[in-house]
Formats: structure tokens, sequence, C-alpha cells
């Protein structure tokens, strides 16, 4: 007697049903996924419960009201989902030349933008290739310690000396997740169990606006923002912040290049600049001298430093046109 085969209604073959192997491997891709997700599950949950049914939208910091009532505070993104350099990698410019001998390994060329950083006649460049990936970078030069801000939404930039933790070592920032006026927020990572006491800073104007040390100001480090021939000329004998290999992939790519000729910030921002006066991601030089802000365009285009114009020696940010207004610093004359 012949086996009755089980067939689809309206069709004559047998159905086929997926081999074992196929089944186990969908059954351990699940199980992946699951273990990927479970720990910010469980962090999320563990927030939710310490701080509040808007642990979510904070991102597990705790918000002064008038941070928490601000219509511009908005959440983009956890924490974990920008990974600062915390050990960046420091290349010699032979390394730098010996990769640009061949297309598929070249690191910087020539209008490839740097931020320069002189300490104690020490030379240092952090390409904005490299950063805009990582946002904050933690590192030590010339012995002291110091962090490097670009946001590339807000197209801000900013250098400064790391203050001390609770236990006299340097602190380490990250991005928050969190922006204000279009403009990123960062904090001080204080280690597992730690992010209710963290305090939350704008490296626009260098202030902290949350946390136990709501009040403090950043010690800002002056910086030139140029290109890596222009830096180099200047600076023979520069080293240069080097690729971090579990991102080597990414830093050919220009993921912002369409968001700058949209010229629209991707945030809420008050008040805005009057329209058609320039582009709202137009780079302008912030200067803070005797606790007041001024910002000047830059007169050379290349260059952040206005001709004739030394930069303030205390301290600068390079943010946009439209973040200046959104923190109403007045523009002075180049």
């Amino acid at each position: 007697m012949a086996l009755e085969k089980e067939s689809q209604p309206g069709s004559g073959r047998p159905r086929m049903m997926p081999p074992l192997w196929l089944m186990g491997l969908l059954v351990l891709m699940c199980a992946a996924v699951l273990v990927w997700r479970i720990p910010p599950l469980m962090r999320a949950i563990e927030e939710r419960k310490n701080l509040g049914p808007d642990a979510s939208f904070s991102n597990g910091f705790k918000l002064t009201p008038d941070l928490r009532s601000d219509p511009t505070l908005t959440r983009f993104g956890a924490p974990e989902e920008v990974l600062p350099i915390d050990e960046p990698p420091i290349w010699d410019t032979d390394t730098v030349d010996e990769l640009g001998k061949n297309f598929r390994t070249r690191f910087l060329i020539s209008t490839s933008e740097v931020i320069g950083v002189v300490i104690d006649g020490k030379a240092r460049a952090y390409p904005l290739r490299v950063l805009q990936w990582h946002e904050v970078v933690n590192d030590v030069f010339g012995g002291i310690p110091i962090c490097v801000v670009h946001h590339p939404i807000s197209e801000t930039t900013t250098v400064f000396r790391r203050p001390a933790s609770d236990n006299s070592e340097p602190l380490m920032f990250g991005s928050s997740g969190l922006v204000v006026d279009c403009c990123m927020l960062i904090h001080e990572r204080l280690g597992p169990g730690g992010r209710p006491r963290e305090s939350l800073w704008s490296p626009t104007d260098g202030k902290v606006i949350s946390g136990d040390r709501a009040g403090e100001w950043l010690d800002l480090i002056p910086f030139q923002l140029t290109s890596w021939s222009k830096w180099r000329q200047s600076h023979p004998e520069t080293d240069v912040l080097g690729m971090v290999e579990s991102h080597r992939r990414y830093y050919k790519k220009e993921p912002y290049s369409p968001y700058r000729l949209v010229d629209r910030p991707r945030y809420p921002y008050d008040p805005r600049p009057p329209e058609g006066d320039r582009a709202n991601l137009s780079r302008v030089v912030v200067t803070r001298q005797g606790g007041r802000w001024s910002a000047r365009i830059p007169t050379d285009p290349t260059s952040i430093q206005p001709a004739g114009s030394p930069l303030d020696p205390v301290g600068h940010v390079i943010t946009s046109w439209f973040a200046i207004h959104a923190r109403e610093i007045p523009l002075l004359d180049p």
C-alpha cells in the first residue's frame, strides 16, 4: 500500500519541510538576537525603576527642572551607541605617508580637515573623518588629560582639560545621546550604576547644565581647525590620531555630506537666525574672555582664524551659525 504524501491545496506536489540544520540555524540566530538585546533591555528596566517612567527619554540622567522642560531637549540615541575613543592610537607622519602610497589604504589627503592642538610645543592632529564616528576622544597629550569633541550634527568642536573625578583620576567623557538646541550634551562616565550621579556638559559653551557638578565650566584649550597640509606645513613634527581598528571600514565614508548640503538642522533649536542671512551650518569661531562669550565669522574659509585677529588664549569653540543664535552669543565684526 502506497503512503499518502501531504500536499498543498491545489497542488499535486508534496510540501517540502525545511531541513533540520536550517531550523537549528534560525533558532541560534534568534537566541543570538535575544542575548544581544537582553542587557540593554535590563538596563532600561532598571533605569525606569530607579528614575521613573521618563528614564527612556532622559537616558537615565537626572535632569534639572529647566532642562526637563526645555522644548528643544531631544533624545537621539543611547550613550552606548556612539563609541568614544579612550585609548587613542597615535601615529607619526611616516605612517600616514606609507598608507598614502596606496589609494585603498590612504588615510589623509592634503584637504582632510583636522583639529590641531599644541601643548608645550608639541603638536597633535585629530582628523574629523575619525572624530565624526566617535564624537569624543579622551586623550593624554603633553602630560595633560584632554578631551576632544566634535559633533557633526551641529558642527560643534571643542577641546578642554578633563577635570579630576572624586578619586583624583581624570574624568572620562562620552556622548549622552541627548541634544539641546540641536547641540550634543556630553557626560562624565562613572561606570556601572553611576548614571544617576553623572553630570551633563554642553560643549557649545563649556558649562555643566545638570548633575552634581552643575555650575562648573570646562577649562578650554585653544585649537585650530584647518587642512592636513596646512597643519603639517606649520607643524612638521606633528603626530596624528590614527584609525581605531574596529571602525577602520567606516573612515572612508562621509555620512554627513548630504546633511550639510540640505542645511537643515536635524533637531529643534530656538531662537532661529534670520532667514537667508547665511547657511545654518556655516562655521563660526566662538571665544570666551572674562566670562563673556563672543563670536566671529572667519574671513578665510579654509581656516578658523580671522585675518589679523588672534584666537583668544583662554579657550574657544567652533560651532555653527544657527547654534550661536540658539545660545544668543553676540556676533562681533570680523
